[in-house]
């Protein structure tokens, strides 16, 4: 559909271009052209790509939720759930979704990265089963921590994290 409507809005334009060719634009071969996706768009492009380019079969999702519902039935093991990760990950950095990479300038993200990398490390070392963050997502997970968080607080600190 987006096609169609830029090939409406270009035969448009030729029709309303004078036949001088003075004050032409042209565009260089080596300009490459960027995709912009909407937000709410977002879960319908992951689903995309998960099933185009790493074989799934996820059905179209209503929005964000239903798709956090549907990935979080795909995995039957610790190795399934990993790959699927790794896919998510995948699917994410390469159409730039849920990034916040755009206010942060790349010195900062490194940063942020490595400082989470230590954290989890020092929670594993102390008993927390926690996952690696991603560069996509630089952040440390413990949403899957069985723990409550009284236990946990004490434990961040001792890693050296402070709110």
């Amino acid at each position: 559909m987006k096609k169609i409507n830029i090939l409406i809005f270009i035969t448009f334009l030729g029709f309303c271009s004078s036949p001088n060719q003075e004050g032409i634009v042209s565009i260089s071969d080596n300009t490459t052209p960027t995709l912009t996706i909407n937000e709410e768009d977002y879960p319908i492009v992951l689903t995309q790509c998960l099933n185009e380019e790493m074989g799934y079969n996820i059905a179209t999702p209503f929005d964000i939720q239903d798709l956090k519902t549907t990935i979080s039935q795909l995995s039957n093991s610790k190795d399934e759930e990993n790959q699927l990760r790794e896919d998510v990950d995948y699917c994410i950095s390469k159409y730039n979704l849920w990034s916040d990479s755009s206010s942060l300038n790349p010195e900062e993200l490194a940063k942020i990265y490595d400082e989470n990398l230590e954290l989890a490390k020092c929670l594993r070392e102390k008993g927390l089963n926690v996952p690696d963050p991603s560069q996509q997502e630089p952040k440390v997970d413990l949403s899957r921590l069985k723990e409550s968080k009284d236990d946990i607080m004490p434990l961040l600190q001792e890693c050296g994290w402070q709110k």
